[in-house]
């Protein structure tokens, strides 16, 4: 995991465990954490960028405030005050609540970002791409009969490299 990604985990590990614990509701300023966790999952979105992986946690956050603002803004009789007196349900949301965090501390855990070594060596890279068409074998696997195979290959090899090299990219047409 990146580093807003473990601030962001512990982060709404911290809020849900603020909205749960009663205790802790008494003590005014507690409650803003929940503003900070909102404001760590902006952050860590446009900083290090959003991934798949990192849904649950965002969601997690949004839902968190969202809880926190009912029970911060609601009238003591209303949303809030049915919600806490059902047991089932403060139960239930109690266990989604731990659910959601297990997914979203996991997610990250188990799929990592990953980065590329820097090549070493004393020589540079090369690449070279190929594009072959056997117009000896009929493609089976195409709605057209008259199609024929094709196959797109990518090589890598060691250079001598010049500043003066053009430097090609990982991936040629990634969009």
């Amino acid at each position: 995991m990146r580093p807003l990604e473990i601030l962001l985990s512990l982060a709404n590990l911290l809020t849900f465990f603020i909205l749960v614990i009663p205790l802790l509701h008494r003590i005014r300023w507690v409650g803003y954490f929940v503003l900070i966790t909102v404001l760590i999952a902006g952050i860590q979105f446009l900083v290090e960028g959003p991934r798949w992986q990192m849904v649950p946690a965002y969601a997690l956050a949004g839902v968190v405030a969202l809880v926190w603002l009912i029970q911060k803004f609601a009238p003591a009789g209303g949303i809030s005050g049915q919600m806490i007196g059902n047991r089932f349900g403060f139960g239930l949301a109690i266990g989604i609540g731990i659910l959601g965090l297990a997914v979203s501390i996991a997610l990250p855990t188990v799929l990592p970002v990953f980065k590329f070594p820097r090549p070493g060596g004393p020589y540079q890279i090369g690449t070279v791409t190929y594009y072959w068409v056997d117009t000896s074998r009929h493609e089976i696997f195409s709605a057209d009969p008259n199609a024929s195979r094709e196959l797109m290959v990518q090589v890598w090899y060691p250079a001598k490299g010049s500043p003066s090299s053009v430097r090609a990219p990982y991936i040629t047409s990634a969009m």
